[in-house]
């Protein structure tokens, strides 16, 4: 690991790129026969990520990727979409940053579960391995153990160039 003054860095850009990549081909590899692929990037940061999986599978595959972006309320639970979207019989992918309590995926999936996909898989940058809630995180960069007391935080700069911090 490497040191910065307060914190340690788990991933940078680099690592976050590599990671990205790895997920990338996974879920490739997971949706190879489908023809249409939704991808549901969670906040800012499961946006980008979303993006750049899209950028690099639309480099490799002709399957159609469509990004739809998320924005929860984790107070009241809300919802909401950025678009319109029909996700009966498509593939599904909920992409995040960090999994911490896998409450937030969890939310997500519960208004998708109803719209009869024909499957929902969820990609995480970190997992840290504290769910509380029955989700299964399909793909991610770094499973990391950590203490309850422990915070990863996730910084994207202006070029949307990620680091990974452990504090």
């Amino acid at each position: 690991m490497k040191k910065s003054k307060l914190q340690n860095i788990i991933l940078d850009n680099i690592d976050v790129k590599n990671k990205i990549q790895r997920i990338s081909l996974e879920i490739l590899e997971d949706n190879i026969d489908e023809k249409k692929v939704i991808f549901f990037g969670i906040s800012d940061n499961g946006k980008i990520i979303a993006k750049k999986i899209i950028n690099l599978l639309s480099k490799i595959s002709k399957i159609n990727l469509e990004l739809i972006c998320v924005e929860i309320n984790a107070e009241s639970n809300n919802i909401r979409f950025d678009k319109s979207f029909i996700a009966k019989k498509k593939s599904i992918v909920i992409v995040s940053d960090v999994s911490h309590s896998a409450r937030t995926l969890q939310i997500v999936i519960s208004n998708l579960i109803n719209l009869n996909p024909s499957k929902i898989k969820t990609a995480v940058m970190v997992n840290r391995d504290h769910s509380l809630f029955p989700v299964k995180i399909n793909f991610s960069g770094l499973n990391l153990s950590t203490s309850v007391n422990e915070h990863v935080a996730v910084e994207v700069n202006k070029d949307d160039e990620f680091t990974v911090y452990l504090n």
